[in-house]
């Protein structure tokens, strides 16, 4: 399933250790508001590859491989809760819930083909998460920046 990493500043960490018994609810929060821009980028980029005509002229003829929305794939994009690994690390995920219907694939693997694409079904590829990634960086981390101060200075 094709997920989105943001890697924290080592300053922020520095001062989450100063925080005590409030650290998981806070470190919670941060990451909640930082996923934020970054589902928002996603369901934008995905808006624009989504339903793009791609038109291959094949042997004289026109074939439109562009792709068809029913706006399924799009409702499926959200956010886990955040949540603290057995090695004390915190994570948020954003990815793809449940499958298409029929269920015969996952939203999450239809998303993985929409962004590599297929040979074999000579689809080509769209890319719209890692573009979306790298688009909301600066913005997510300025997100979790900006909730960390608010919920530091209410201490």
């Amino acid at each position: 399933m094709p997920n989105v990493t943001v890697s924290l500043p080592t300053d922020i960490i520095q001062k989450m250790d100063k925080l005590g018994k409030e650290t998981d609810r806070i470190i919670g929060a941060c990451l909640t508001e930082a996923a934020v821009p970054v589902e928002q980028a996603v369901k934008q980029k995905y808006d624009q590859v989504v339903g793009r005509p791609h038109i291959v002229r094949r042997n004289g003829r026109l074939y439109n491989y562009g792709l068809r929305s029913t706006g399924a794939l799009r409702r499926a994009i959200g956010t886990t809760k955040p949540r603290q690994d057995r090695k004390g690390n915190y994570d948020i995920k954003i990815g793809f819930a449940g499958s298409v219907p029929g269920g015969k694939i996952t939203n999450g693997r239809l998303a993985g083909l929409i962004e590599n694409g297929c040979k074999k079904r000579n689809q080509p590829p769209r890319p719209f998460i890692k573009p979306a990634e790298k688009a909301s960086k600066a913005a997510s981390l300025e997100a979790f920046e900006r909730k960390f101060d608010e919920e530091v200075n209410k201490l």
